[in-house]
C-alpha cells in the first residue's frame, strides 16, 4: 500500500498543494477590508484624557479648557 508513494507523487501533490493555497489566500487578499474600527471623537477624547496623571510626573501640560 505505502509503495504507491513515491517521491514524485508526494512532491507532485505538494507543490499543487501550495499552488492551491497561495491561490486562494491571493483571492482573500484582494477582497476589499471590512472597516470595524470604532468611531472616536477626537476633541472628546483630548477633552477627558487624564492631564492629572502627566502632572504626577513632573509633566506640567495646559489644558485644553484654560486656553485662552
Amino acid at each position: 500500500m505505502t509503495e504507491i508513494f513515491t517521491v514524485e507523487i508526494i512532491l507532485a501533490t505538494a507543490i499543487i498543494g501550495n499552488s492551491a493555497l497561495v491561490t486562494i489566500m491571493g483571492f482573500l487578499m484582494m477582497r476589499e477590508p471590512k472597516d470595524q474600527r470604532l468611531k472616536v471623537d477626537l476633541d472628546a477624547f483630548i477633552r477627558n484624557a487624564p492631564y492629572h496623571r502627566l502632572r504626577e510626573i513632573g509633566i506640567v501640560v495646559e489644558e485644553p479648557d484654560q486656553k485662552p
